[in-house]
């Protein structure tokens, strides 16, 4: 079932990559009739740039262009003709909602900066994703998450603490995704304000502060406890051995979130088989569990070791700790919990059935339904004729 929360409202996007695109798709998930304006004749980087080290595809699925373009409508325009633009501007003054990545000067050049868009739509709300923000000496360049969600706040310096080299961004589009739907939020609060007042809105979200804003612990902590980052440490050196990833004889990694160090440990205890750390002096409360940190890890390391994966899992089931498996994407698509609740959903394409992501948010107990991304222009004469 399409959900219906957004029905009625129009949303013009002319963007690339994935950012706003991404807040554009989450609109389309909430039911927004979602009009994409892409160039006629140059494809979007987001249906072939190749991801390095993937196989072939067993379908032809551009899987990038899908997930941040599911559900929408795609017209294509020749915005630096007069004609092209007018069209555009056609489009903008009926919809509700116009989303753009289009840096400064691009805006300019094609006359659809904030007071060009409300000239013909004084209501709209006009939605920017950039880089670094609207202010500031690089607010007229951009950027990707790489750069400016990923590096630019400590979460790479984070992880490369506990790491030989520094440690790439996990996976592309990360800091896109996150950052969209915060955006695709912004807008539906600004829609909703524009119900009681009539009046439009220009909503900016960044990169940069998208990933301060989930990056604010540490970043808040450098400041009031006067240090450059929060201390990350190798597994050995952990301070509660209780919050830890552990290996098993099979090489798999089972991951504990013991954070309450007072609780639950006779249970871990004897789910693991080692009752014997219960009457250990250097084990006996939290406190001595912390203080003794290095020598409770090296006994959880050879409790865990001496079984398979496959003969913990019954094992911890239910353990009043949270526990859960260090999975790859592979098995995520298959996760019980992810099945359960139609966080992947099935679409049907062109070539086969292939999986999407669905958008985090679900309405009264519905999964949503997801539909394919239109083809590049697909929808170009249908769009003209209405």
């Amino acid at each position: 079932m399409a959900y219906d929360l957004l029905e009625g409202i129009k949303v013009v996007e002319l963007s690339m990559y994935a950012f706003a695109p991404s807040a554009a798709a989450v609109l389309a998930d909430w039911g927004a009739d979602v009009i994409k304006v892409v160039p006629p004749d140059i494809a979007d980087p987001m249906r072939g740039t190749p991801v390095a080290g993937l196989p072939p595809k067993r379908i032809d699925v551009a899987f990038l262009w899908e997930i941040v373009n599911r559900g929408k409508r795609c017209i294509g325009l020749n915005i630096s003709s007069e004609e092209g633009r007018a069209v555009l501007l056609d489009l903008v003054k009926n919809a509700d909602v116009f989303v753009t990545n289009l840096l400064p000067d691009a805006r300019a050049k094609f006359g659809i900066d904030i007071s060009d868009v409300q000239a013909v739509a004084p209501n709209v709300i006009y939605a920017r994703a950039s880089g670094h923000g609207p202010l500031g000496p690089e607010a007229a360049t951009g950027g990707f998450d790489h750069t400016d969600f990923w590096a630019r706040t400590g979460m790479a310096h984070a992880a490369t603490m506990v790491s030989d080299e520094f440690v790439p961004q996990p996976g592309p589009a990360m800091g896109d995704l996150a950052s969209g739907a915060f955006l695709a939020g912004a807008v539906a609060a600004a829609l909703y304000r524009r119900t009681r007042t009539s009046e439009g809105a220009v909503i900016d979200v960044s990169l940069l502060s998208a990933s301060t804003w989930m990056f604010a612990p540490a970043i808040v902590a450098s400041d009031v406890h006067g240090v450059e980052a929060i201390p990350r440490l190798r597994h050995a050196n952990l301070p509660n051995p209780l919050v830890a990833g552990y290996t098993t004889k099979d090489q798999r990694t089972i991951y504990f979130a013991g954070v309450q160090t007072e609780k639950n440990f006779t249970d871990f205890c004897e789910r693991i088989d080692r009752i014997d750390l219960l009457t250990d002096n250097r084990f006996e409360t939290g406190d001595d569990r912390i203080a003794h940190s290095k020598e409770l890890i090296v006994e959880i390391d050879r409790a865990i070791a001496v079984r398979n994966l496959a003969d913990w899992l019954p094992r911890l089931d239910g353990l009043s700790i949270p526990w859960t498996v260090v999975q790859t994407p592979r098995e995520a698509l298959h996760d019980v919990q992810v099945v359960a609740n139609s966080y992947i959903t099935p679409v049907e394409g062109p070539g086969g059935t292939f999986s999407l992501a669905a958008s985090p948010a679900q309405f009264d107990g519905i999964a949503p339904q997801l539909v394919r991304a239109p083809e590049h222009g697909e929808h170009t004469e249908e769009i003209l004729l209405e």
